[in-house]
């Protein structure tokens, strides 16, 4: 008898543990037309764009979009292609016995930020513009804005900025806060309270936004009625919804004439601020 059970118990283990069988559905989400014979792909590490190998160039395709969003031209023929684990360099050869280099091609992704309803601080015509995602309860942020400020000061006539709210889940008055900064923008008074916020960040609620929005010189009542515009709460979903699409994870992430910022010190974003002038 205990044999008997013994064989049961094994038997049951083995039922409950044999792996389910799973099948497995599929569908073509797309197809797409090339301009040229593909030769060779690879694919990004984040998984959302492929480089295709072609006889005359690399074509950009976009997954999210479904469709070539550049062309990267090429003076020789090569038949393969890889991504470098950072993203911004492809390796290319020829992939025969007589060729013993490789060809490294580096690129730096432009990023289209429209300003759309954000309110343009500096000369709105300037040739260079930067845009910051922000938080104004960020610390990060709060730093940023000093050095910022001194880059506007140091192009004040090639240089504007454009901010684009990104409030964070973790800071509670976030988003009144970016909601505040843009009913003052109805007074000219944007970047005054956006100022007064960054440097208060840690202790920020309903009652110092007040007392900040008297400082600054508001009326306040045309002030707290026009922050119930339902407008504003749409402009912080569609820059939050901007913002994931341009790859931001975290706050603050700048961008000049739409190419990310790396060093966001003085000197860094001078270094941008130059190239792009001297490009245009």
């Amino acid at each position: 008898m205990k044999k008997v059970l013994l064989l049961i118990s094994v038997c049951s283990l083995l039922m409950v543990t044999a792996p389910a069988l799973a099948k497995t559905e599929w569908k073509v989400a797309r197809d797409v037309e090339l301009t040229a014979k593909p030769i060779d792909m690879a694919i990004a590490a984040d998984g959302a764009t492929a480089y295709i190998l072609t006889k005359k160039s690399i074509l950009i395709y976009s997954l999210k979009a479904g469709k070539i969003s550049d062309t990267i031209s090429l003076d020789k023929k090569f038949n393969n292609i890889s991504v470098a684990p950072k993203g911004n360099t492809l390796l290319l050869t020829r992939g025969t016995m007589f060729n013993k280099s490789i060809r490294e091609i580096q690129f730096t992704k432009t990023m289209d930020l429209p300003v759309g309803t954000s309110p343009v601080i500096g000369p709105v015509d300037a040739r260079v513009s930067l845009t910051m995602f922000d938080d104004f309860q960020c610390p990060y942020c709060s730093r940023e804005w000093p050095v910022v400020e001194d880059l506007l000061k140091k192009y004040p006539n090639d240089l504007n900025m454009v901010v684009k709210h990104f409030p964070l889940g973790m800071h509670k008055f976030a988003s009144q806060a970016a909601i505040a900064s843009l009913a003052a923008s109805k007074q000219g008074k944007y970047a005054d309270l956006i100022r007064a916020m960054s440097k208060n960040y840690r202790k920020l609620n309903e009652e110092l936004l007040q007392k900040l929005a008297k400082e600054i010189g508001l009326d306040i009542e045309k002030f707290n009625q026009d922050r119930k515009d339902p407008a504003f709460q749409k402009q912080l979903k569609d820059d939050k919804k901007l913002g994931r699409a341009s790859g931001v994870r975290g706050v603050p992430s700048l961008f000049v004439n739409g190419v990310l910022v790396k060093d966001r010190s003085l000197d860094g974003l001078s270094s941008l601020v130059d190239a792009q002038l001297k490009n245009k």
